[in-house]
């Protein structure tokens, strides 16, 4: 199945939802976390319900995603909110300069790539963070009763059973990924949504040294 087909598909769900009109369980837990009236960038921001609850609390929000369809949407939904909206693939160099953000926000957005480029992702995500600036994301664990039920690609990364790829987490990996780059604000396995009954993703907050 082709990915953006696939979210187009998704995204006509979701807006049966009620929960993709309020922030994420993530967005509420670590916005205290973040610098005050911060340059944010929300990297696969989806519909935009954190994008928005952002630039409600006076961020200065950047909302991405590689599916015109979903920004269309959180477009229609911004009710007059100053939120910058680009079409973004992460699989390509991302289109900003250096130190550009305060902080780089992602919500279950950065686990749908082989190891290459995740490593490649997590590079530029650090390149575009300013000095002292707040990485912030939920990633799937590899934990997830949903690998038993994959096809192994690489490690940590599968085919699921509806045909797209994705990448469980093991802390370690994450570790790896960080390196020695960030000073760790949170690191666990306590994350949560409520479109899901899993309550050991991880969470990562951590100020880029």
């Amino acid at each position: 199945m082709k990915s953006h087909d696939y979210w187009q598909k998704q995204h006509q769900n979701y807006s049966t939802y009620d929960w993709i009109t309020k922030p994420t369980i993530f967005a509420e837990q670590i916005v205290n976390l973040l610098p005050k009236n911060g340059k944010l960038i929300d990297l696969g921001a989806g519909q935009g319900q954190d994008s928005r609850f952002f630039a409600q609390n006076n961020f200065q929000v950047t909302s991405t995603d590689f599916t015109q369809d979903a920004l269309d949407i959180s477009r229609n939904k911004s009710n007059n909110l100053e939120i910058d909206y680009k079409n973004v693939d992460l699989t390509k160099p991302l289109p900003f300069d250096d130190s550009s953000f305060d902080i780089v926000y992602s919500h279950l957005s950065l686990h749908y790539f082989d190891n290459i480029t995740t490593q490649n992702i997590f590079n530029e995500i650090h390149r575009i963070l300013k000095k002292n600036g707040i990485l912030a994301i939920l990633v799937n664990t590899i934990n997830d009763p949903e690998v038993a039920e994959s096809e192994k690609i690489e490690e940590g990364y599968f085919l699921s059973p509806v045909g797209i790829k994705k990448r469980f987490f093991p802390v370690k990996y994450l570790r790896q990924l960080i390196g020695d780059r960030y000073q760790i604000e949170i690191l666990d396995e306590n994350g949560e949504t409520y479109k899901d009954s899993i309550k050991n993703l991880i969470r990562f907050v951590g100020k880029k040294i």
